[in-house]
């Protein structure tokens, strides 16, 4: 990235530049899908300059934040695989590559080996493993790499500019038909800033755009009546650069006015405001790309009177976390909040995508807000079904979903209780494949497959409780296998 970042001499060289977070610096991890554009010489550039503009979103890599690595994908048109050229392939490397593959216009995929100057590295086992999992016929067709020493960055470039396609433009694209799709977006002091992708003609400042409707907006919502005037737009690096205009093909930031965090969802079009009603072509997500919570926990304010901050705070947070679900419900206390009771107070009930997903939601608040939080400890929502029988007047069954034991059945009462189980796939070496096979029966999993990867490391798929899983089964396995297993889960 040395055509976007240009560090003094003097200044030491900042690899964690795209972690732009306080809990990423802090913990060595990526939570937040990042953008950044960069510039870079290819001999496959049209025009003078002889460059091309790369598009480039860095993604996390944890279970818990799976929900920006799908978003992410939607967006682009080619994704790099990293492969641990110590450790092979890892269980969320498998969900990742499935993911991508099974998006209705999947991203043209590179594979790349990281860590291959390490001692412990294993390159062409990898290579030879990776292959016939994934029946390449060349196993040098993976990309040897190291960050730290520098080793391969120019041919994975150049492998990115010569197999990743640009921008397919759409039918009825004429150059003069703005459609802007929303990416990301992060809220500051001056309302809502959105980073979005170019897909037809050009957004430049003081246009008068408007959100076009799509099948998720209603037709009376009151955000499609209203239109705005662009204030700033130019390119992520990844810090911003004001350049007054965005052309087809690029992705960058846009300012316009807009307050309401919820309004700029990613996959939401901006169009000129003279195009709206006009019978045109509006690209959408799919909906398979929105994932359901696993976890809930209440949020209340440490201050007595903190709700309405907490509120506001928790709402900019979802805007730039699409993997929080902040659920309202009426309360007698506090409109739109949960109560937590006499000694809690008035609340949020928030849903989470794991224990680390909550773990840095706190931290969050705390680092962007100043909000000391009081979260409860999350629960796992189960279908209780209550069956008719003599005392209880019922004519048909009926479903209610229960989080907390004093809601639970009184005793002597006729119920079905269904828990959410989830598919959870495990890889291990073979010298662990007792202690993992035990750890999963012992977490009462079902339907228990294994089968071998290659001659050293084993796949596990069960069906388990996700509230087995979800308390501490990742650091039991990481116990049991001496760190070398991995885990991820799916629906």
């Amino acid at each position: 990235s040395a055509n976007t970042i240009k560090p003094k001499e003097d200044q030491k060289e900042q690899i964690n530049l795209l972690d732009t977070l306080t809990v990423e610096r802090e913990r060595g991890i990526t939570v937040k899908a990042t953008t950044a554009s960069m510039l870079y010489p290819h001999p496959s550039a049209v025009g003078p300059e002889g460059v091309l503009l790369l598009n480039m979103i860095d993604t996390p890599g944890h279970a818990d934040f799976g929900r920006e690595v799908v978003r992410s994908l939607s967006f682009v048109q080619g994704a790099i695989l990293l492969l641990d050229a110590t450790q092979g392939i890892q269980a969320q490397t498998w969900t990742v590559h499935e993911k991508a593959r099974s998006l209705q216009e999947p991203p043209e995929l590179l594979l790349a080996m990281t860590k291959i100057d390490l001692d412990a590295a294993r390159p062409i086992h990898v290579a030879l493993s990776v292959s016939e999992w994934l029946g390449l016929d060349d196993p040098d067709s993976i990309i040897p790499t190291s960050a730290r020493n520098r080793i391969g960055i120019a041919d994975l470039l150049d492998a990115v500019c010569q197999r990743v396609p640009p921008p397919r433009p759409l039918p009825d694209d004429n150059g003069e038909i703005l459609r802007a799709q929303v990416v990301d977006s992060w809220y500051d002091a001056r309302g809502v800033n959105c980073v979005v992708r170019i897909v037809s003609g050009t957004l430049a400042e003081g246009d008068r755009i408007c959100i076009a409707k799509t099948p998720q907006h209603n037709n009376n919502d009151p955000i499609l009546e209203q239109s705005f005037s662009v204030q700033e737009v130019g390119l992520v690096l990844p810090k911003t650069l004001r350049t007054g205009k965005l052309l087809r093909g690029q992705m960058g930031f846009v300012r316009f006015g807009l307050r309401d965090p919820r309004q700029a969802d990613p996959g939401t079009m901006l169009i000129f405001q003279k195009d709206a009603g006009k019978d045109i072509i509006i690209p959408t997500l799919p909906l398979a790309n929105a994932s359901k919570s696993v976890l809930y926990a209440s949020v209340h304010p440490e201050e007595e009177d903190g709700f309405e901050a907490l509120s506001e705070a928790v709402d900019r947070l979802a805007l730039n976390d699409k993997g929080l679900e902040v659920a309202r419900t009426a309360d007698a206390g506090s409109s739109g909040s949960e109560s937590g009771g006499p000694f809690l107070g008035p609340g949020l009930r928030v849903g989470f995508q794991g224990l680390l997903h909550v773990e840095v939601f706190r931290q969050r608040l705390l680092d962007e807000f100043g909000i000391e939080a009081v979260v409860t400890p999350p629960k796992v929502p189960y279908h209780v079904t209550y069956l008719p029988a003599k005392h209880n007047n019922l004519k048909e069954p009926y479903t209610e979903i229960v989080e907390d034991l004093k809601n639970w059945p009184q005793f002597g009462q006729r119920f079905v209780v269904q828990e959410p189980i989830v598919e959870v796939r495990i890889m291990a070496p073979v010298e662990y494949t007792g202690a993992v096979i035990e750890l999963i029966t012992n977490k009462r999993g079902a339907n228990l497959t294994s089968s071998p990867l290659d001659e050293e490391i084993w796949i596990f798929e069960a069906q388990m409780p996700w509230a087995e899983v979800v308390i501490d089964f990742h650091d039991q396995l990481k116990n049991v296998t001496a760190g070398y297993g991995s885990m991820d889960t799916f629906d």
